[in-house]
């Protein structure tokens, strides 16, 4: 997810049915512009070189336990043109997740550190001195735990994954200028060293000390390893 606003501009967006590197290319209305939906960059047109800002979101989750969270939501009504509502449910790139094809453009992709179609969470943060880090912490992780400590690049980090709603979440995990360590407790709550319990899935306090307090979003991506490794070679993978 990224913001429209740009340079003080709002531009908006459609998808060009192009794909670079085996990925969808949206383009601007105003300047025709290409832009990759994986870096947020315009890679081709008056806008060249340009930088959508990423905006912290939830890659995906399941209805029930988004709503359960956030009862005020409003929904998007898409509308139906040639169609039957139930047909939105269906997943028309079924096939291919369940294949080891990793693409369109036949390219061989020789980062074997993980397997092409493992599923991972790409983090990237600013460290001190502007250097941009990455690092892919593999779904697999996520088994017996909820919750992974980790530090990139300077920055303290928690990083969420339900396997059963697949939320995810990444927070800065620190408060008040003080880093903390997480302890997965049960469902979308965990709690920290000083005793206080966090909702995951909104990233606020809701007892104990910090209670009230609410925790800073990090934008994330779930993504399969090929194309997370295909964009951003430099990337570091997490270990347990």
């Amino acid at each position: 997810m990224y913001s429209r606003d740009l340079d003080g501009k709002t531009y908006t967006f459609g998808v060009s049915g192009k794909l670079w590197r085996d990925a969808l290319l949206m383009y601007d209305h105003q300047t025709r512009s290409l832009w990759s939906h994986i870096t947020g960059e315009a890679i081709q047109g008056p806008l060249r070189g340009k930088q959508l800002t990423p905006l912290a979101s939830m890659p995906q989750i399941a209805w029930k336990t988004w709503q359960q969270n956030y009862p005020e939501t409003e929904v998007l009504s898409v509308p139906i043109i040639g169609g039957t509502r139930e047909g939105l449910s269906r997943d028309n790139y079924a096939d291919y997740h369940a294949s080891q094809r990793t693409g369109v453009s036949g390219t061989e992709y020789t980062d074997d550190r993980l397997p092409n179609k493992g599923l991972v969470i790409g983090v990237q943060v600013k460290a001190q001195g502007g250097n941009t880090q990455f690092r892919a912490y593999p779904i697999t992780h996520f088994t017996e735990t909820a919750v992974v400590n980790d530090t990139l690049g300077s920055v303290p980090l928690l990083i969420f994954h339900d396997k059963t709603s697949f939320a995810t979440t990444v927070y800065k995990r620190v408060v008040e200028g003080q880093p903390l360590t997480f302890k997965h407790e049960d469902d979308y709550f965990a709690q920290d060293d000083s005793g206080t319990q966090w909702n995951l899935i909104t990233g606020a306090a809701t007892s104990g000390t910090y209670n009230g307090t609410r925790l800073e979003r990090v934008p994330a991506v779930n993504i399969y390893w090929f194309a997370w490794a295909r964009y951003y070679p430099q990337t570091t993978i997490y270990l347990e």
